[in-house]
């Protein structure tokens, strides 16, 4: 495990890690080559402004210092007019560049750029370990890089433009300035090193914050989102989750509050008064420095005036140049988090293995423990994760399970909720893998498949299925859809999910959009209806095995039944596993296993369980009086 291996690293006493000027060149460089990959011109565009900014920026004061020299020499009119025209078409020109750049150029190649990241995180985010979202620590920084990505990459070279602006423009001002006072250049170096050591403290304190805000705004986004989605419309105003709600609200803002209020008063402290001194200080000592020089005779008006120029333009850009750069330090820390979520690899691999046609599955002695210290933890340097010592976990969701399955055959799996009946599903698909014991498809452990081609096999219907904001046929066919081919196809599986009758109603048949999120003219569909379409999903599709996961548990008794003679129906040659704690499609399954605790504790026949008498027994007696219509 390439834990094992991991650089440990440093920490300050306040959480950040210590960096060296190499990790932070790295980082920072780092973001600046994947830009030059993804979006050249983007970067390109960026530096070459920045030059133009930078010669814009020291152009008037150097024609000051020039048209002073000029008149204090007593040069003619025509040499005076000819320098103020040059320096209108001079502004002109970079003001019609300027203006080009911001309103044109950088939006596009910015927009293609931030397309490209965010497209390589979302299939980063693909290849994640379901696993990983069973991690609070690791989800917040999944949710930290997402967030992060495009703004970070566009301050990073927005950073870089204006440094290439600030060195340009202060390499003009520091000649002049060479060339009126020495000791006024030195001043002003000095107190740029001051500058760098305020901003240094000012970036660690700004990641410890955004570390603590993380979290907090998590919290609020979900209640803003309980709040906003119709999802939740009907509960929180027919129940008192709203006053629970309102309280977590409330306790979420008192933490951001004091978290304000702490960082307030440090920012105050050392923005407020540690940079005040030192710009205002350097500001009116030079003043006073000068103003003594021309008190002396030392220098003349003119070129004191020029000089005064000099030194109020350089002194902000000399500022704004050390804020500028010492940003990167900060912007290395959140790139840390970025490149390490990059650089995560699962642990669900793919094998290589051909799969071939289904013929049978066999669990072995099969335990899975959803062991979440045994999960990675994040490593700032290596992205890898360790195990952090101490922490066990014996919660076994699956204990010693073995059953098998052949081509053809009709399965149950049926426990109450709990049992681990989702947990052996998301084993199967290869969501997790064992914690011990085998999985075999053909006699084979189906971790040597190739893993793409092994799920393409499967055909499953979650419990939690989710329906997007497409069409309905984008619905049915997971978003690989062309209408010219699939439409009847759509059209059949929404029949054998019972959704024909709620098709008829709708103007544009499968091209309706499902939820009104993106279009006002969209349906949204019950919880039944939505069912149906997810269901949908395995008749659009020729699957050797199909899973269904408490697949009708938003329909009536009666409709459940139908549905599940109709899924028997289309599958009759194909291997179907149903899972369930209702149990109106027990009598058609060819095989039951019954769970209970994460253990498998019956299998047989419907006839056989009942003549054993054991818990299936008692539970389908339990439920006899509710299903004796429906399965008669």
């Amino acid at each position: 495990m390439a834990a094992e291996n991991a650089k440990k690293v440093k920490m300050r006493r306040d959480g950040t890690p210590k960096q060296s000027l190499a990790r932070i060149m790295k980082n920072n460089f780092g973001i600046i080559a994947k830009v030059a990959r993804m979006g050249p011109d983007y970067l390109i565009g960026n530096i070459l402004m920045g030059v133009v900014y930078g010669l814009t920026n020291s152009a008037d004061t150097v024609f000051t210092v020039k048209l002073f020299n000029a008149l204090d020499e007593g040069a003619e009119f025509g040499d005076v007019a000819f320098m103020i025209a040059l320096m209108a078409v001079w502004n002109l020109t970079t003001s019609a560049l300027h203006w080009i750049y911001f309103y044109v150029f950088k939006p596009w190649s910015k927009q293609k750029l931030d397309v490209r990241l965010q497209r390589e995180l979302f299939l980063k985010a693909y290849r994640m370990d379901v696993a990983c979202y069973d991690d609070p620590e690791f989800y917040n920084d999944f949710v930290w890089a997402m967030d992060e990505a495009n703004k970070r990459s566009d301050e990073v070279i927005d950073d870089i433009g204006k440094l290439v602006t600030r060195i340009v423009s202060m390499s003009t001002l520091i000649t002049v300035m060479l060339t009126i006072d020495v000791p006024v250049a030195i001043a002003i170096l000095a107190a740029s090193v001051l500058c760098v050591l305020i901003n240094q403290m000012g970036n660690r304190w700004s990641f410890e914050q955004e570390k603590y805000w993380k979290p907090l705004h998590r919290v609020r986004n979900y209640i803003n989102r309980v709040f906003q989605l119709q999802d939740h419309a009907k509960e929180i105003r027919t129940s008192r989750v709203t006053d629970l709600l309102m309280r977590d609200y409330d306790e979420n803002t008192e933490k951001s509050v004091k978290l304000a209020k702490k960082y307030g008063m440090k920012w105050f402290l050392l923005y407020g008064v540690g940079w005040m001194l030192v710009s205002t200080g350097l500001q009116f000592g030079v003043l006073f420095y000068m103003f003594g020089k021309l008190e002396s005779g030392l220098v003349l008006i003119g070129a004191f005036a020029a000089s005064v120029g000099v030194i109020w333009t350089l002194r902000w850009q000399v500022i704004d140049f050390v804020e500028k750069a010492a940003k990167f330090p900060k912007h290395s820390l959140f790139l840390e988090k970025y490149y390490g979520f990059l650089a995560y690899e699962p642990r669900i691999t793919t094998g290589e293995a051909e799969v071939p046609e289904f013929s049978s599955l066999e669990l072995r002695d099969v335990t899975f423990t959803y062991d979440f210290s045994d999960k990675p933890k994040y490593e700032w340097h290596d992205a890898d994760w360790e195990k952090p010592e101490g922490e066990h976990s014996s919660a076994e969701a699956l204990k010693n399970v073995s059953l098998s399955l052949s081509r053809g055959e009709k399965i149950a799996i049926v426990g109450y909720n709990g049992a681990g009946k989702t947990t052996l599903i998301k084993l199967l698909m290869r969501l997790y893998d064992p914690t011990s014991g085998q999985i075999l498809m053909n006699g084979r452990d189906i971790r040597e498949y190739d893993l793409d081609a092994y799920r393409e096999k499967i055909g499953v219907v979650f419990q939690d299925f989710k329906i997007y904001a497409a069409s309905i046929a984008e619905n049915v066919m997971n978003g690989d859809y062309d209408p010219e081919h699939d439409r009847e196809t759509v059209i059949a599986a929404l029949d054998k999910a019972g959704f024909s009758e709620k098709l008829a109603t709708l103007e544009q048949g499968v091209d309706t959009t499902l939820t009104r999120e993106f279009d006002k003219k969209g349906t949204n569909l019950s919880g039944g209806e939505g069912q149906k379409v997810a269901i949908a999903r395995v008749f659009a599709r020729d699957y050797e095995l199909i899973i269904m996961d408490e697949p009708s548990s938003a329909l009536d008794p009666i409709a459940e039944y139908e549905l599940n003679r109709s899924i028997l129906e289309y599958a009759a040659d194909k291997t179907v596993i149903f899972i369930s704690h209702r149990l109106s499609t027990t009598r058609m399954a060819d095989r039951i296993y019954m769970f209970d605790s994460g253990s498998l504790i019956e299998s047989g026949s419907h006839d056989e369980l009942m003549e054993m008498d054991g818990k299936y027994a008692a539970m389908f007696r339990l439920q006899a009086e509710k299903y004796t219509e429906s399965v008669t």
